[in-house]
């Protein structure tokens, strides 16, 4: 017999069921039935129970899938940073190939992560591991183990000094006596970015001081110090390296013997730096003129501080001891450059360069750059680099911040964006970037990039454009050392981070200010 019942013209079709099975569904209803239902049926209390039970298991599953985006976003954490501690322990391999392939992926996760708690809790081991690739391994290793040290420097080595003293012997020996000139490039750009990283950025900083000499003299000897005679990678690099570190320890000068430095450095490299306007690589003729046109606009800016009366002769006329040095009346005084013109010239001749023995592209480059370089040395007109970095236009003033910006994307590459969000040291550098900062988007939890920080944000606050006339204001002006801990104190119950980000957007608002009155009134 079958279980249902035929249907009949108007009457129900219904169930014909056991009475256990009915027993069975009476019990379910019930229990799934609300207390204070007027259910007439149980089909109508069954309904509503099983709306219910969605209703719940929908809310359920969303709680699920949020754990799951935690958990999705928490294991992608803990991936590259397991990725970076087993790369790390792949460096002590025997073979070069092994080292090699950990290299490149220590590079690219340095880069594109903010890694600075992994770096600080491995730092001793790491530095002597890639220190061991340079003097060890083979020219490949040299260079990949070169620009991770750089990596490392940018994103944990802010005023960590000793971790600089202990590297720079070894790279200056690389650099003068490694038979590959892309190892020796390499390690200048390194050498260059640990110094403008780590050390103190004070003219007095011997250092600092001597790491600019050595790479004057490079530029000097077009490459002959390192036994790289004319080589374009080499002297592009120590050009470029020059001009960062000048630019970190004299983006301000005044009444001390800080603009005597500035000046005598300036006499030392202005000859190699017109001779090598000349130079058949283009590379080297844009550092050239880049290093011409940051050390001009430095002194430019003494000059009319000169003019304006804030700085009087005597003042200028300080010396370190009783003994005025032979060059004194060079380094003194009003600053004139005396062959301005001659050197016009040989922009203006750059700027147009139409030589059939270069290529289009190359021609094209050299161009682009020296008529931004001509502008500021003829005219005096600071060049100004927007970069669009997330929803903000970032400006870069001058060239004492457009050399530094790209000497830190050159060792960023892709992972810029990032350093530039998370990396608080960059923040001090190039303080435009400190919009980019938000306290809820901190990449890292628990490392801090020093005491800096709390001396940029305090200096800044009193000034309309921040690093308008140079970067690491408070340092520079001599400030830093005496002033540390009491700016410190000052900053301890304020996030400053988030006072760094908040003048930044401030200046922000007041460039555009600006912008849209020189619109109105032309």
């Amino acid at each position: 017999m079958s279980m249902y019942a035929n249907k009949t013209p108007g009457n129900e079709s219904r169930k014909t069921v056991s009475k256990k099975k009915q027993q069975n569904l009476d019990r379910v209803a019930n229990t799934n039935s609300r207390p204070n239902s007027r259910a007439g049926s149980r089909v109508g209390s069954r309904a509503n129970s099983d709306n219910e039970e969605s209703d719940n298991e929908y809310d359920h599953n969303n709680d699920d899938f949020d754990d799951d985006d935690d958990n999705h976003r928490s294991h992608a954490e803990v991936t590259w940073e397991a990725q970076l501690k087993d790369t790390i322990e792949e460096l002590y391999e025997k073979r070069s190939s092994t080292r090699e392939a950990a290299l490149k992926k220590l590079i690219e996760l340095t880069s594109q992560h903010f890694t600075a708690d992994v770096l600080d809790s491995q730092r001793d081991d790491l530095m002597d591991l890639l220190k061991k690739s340079i003097k060890k391994g083979g020219p490949r290793e040299c260079v990949l183990a070169a620009e991770a040290i750089s990596l490392v420097f940018i994103t944990i080595g802010e005023d960590d000094e000793k971790m600089f003293t202990d590297l720079a012997p070894l790279l200056k020996y690389t650099i003068t006596n490694h038979e590959s000139t892309e190892v020796k490039a390499a390690c200048i750009y390194t050498l260059g970015t640990a110094c403008f990283i780590s050390s103190t950025p004070q003219p007095s900083h011997l250092p600092t001081y001597e790491l600019l000499n050595f790479f004057a003299d490079i530029a000097l000897s077009s490459g002959a110090s390192v036994n790289a005679s004319q080589n374009g990678e080499t002297l592009a690099a120590a050009l470029e390296s020059f001009s960062v570190l000048y630019a970190g320890v004299f983006p301000r000068l005044g009444p001390k013997p800080i603009t005597m430095q500035a000046r005598r450095l300036f006499n030392q490299i202005i000859p190699a730096a017109k001779t090598l306007l000349e130079h058949p690589t283009v590379e080297v003729r844009v550092a050239a003129g880049e290093t011409i046109a940051v050390m001009l606009e430095i002194l430019d800016n003494y000059q009319r501080q000169r003019d304006d009366g804030d700085i009087s002769d005597e003042e200028a006329s300080e010396t370190y001891n009783d003994d005025d040095p032979e060059d004194l009346e060079e380094v003194t005084g009003d600053f004139r450059y005396d062959d301005l013109d001659g050197l016009v010239t040989a922009l203006g001749s750059l700027s147009t360069d139409s030589s059939r023995h270069r290529s289009k592209k190359e021609r094209s480059a050299g161009r682009s750059a020296f008529r931004d370089i001509l502008k500021s040395v003829e005219e005096k007109e600071r060049p100004n680099e927007s970069l669009k970095l997330r929803e903000y236009d970032v400006d870069f003033d001058g060239w004492v911040e457009i050399l530094q910006l790209h000497y830190l994307r050159d060792r960023l590459t892709s992972g810029l964006q990032t350093h530039f969000v998370h990396n608080t040291m960059i923040h001090t550098i190039l303080p435009g970037t400190a919009i980019l900062y938000s306290p809820t988007q901190a990449s890292s939890g628990t490392f801090t990039s020093g005491s800096r920080l709390a001396a940029a944000a305090i200096s800044q606050s009193g000034s309309k454009a921040g690093s308008r006339a140079g970067s690491r204001p408070s340092s520079s002006l001599g400030i830093y050392a005496d002033a540390e801990d009491a700016k410190a104190e000052q900053l301890d119950k304020v996030d400053r981070k988030y006072l760094n980000a908040e003048m930044a957007k401030m200046r922000q608002v007041q460039r555009k200010k600006e912008r849209g009155h020189n619109k109105y009134d032309d």
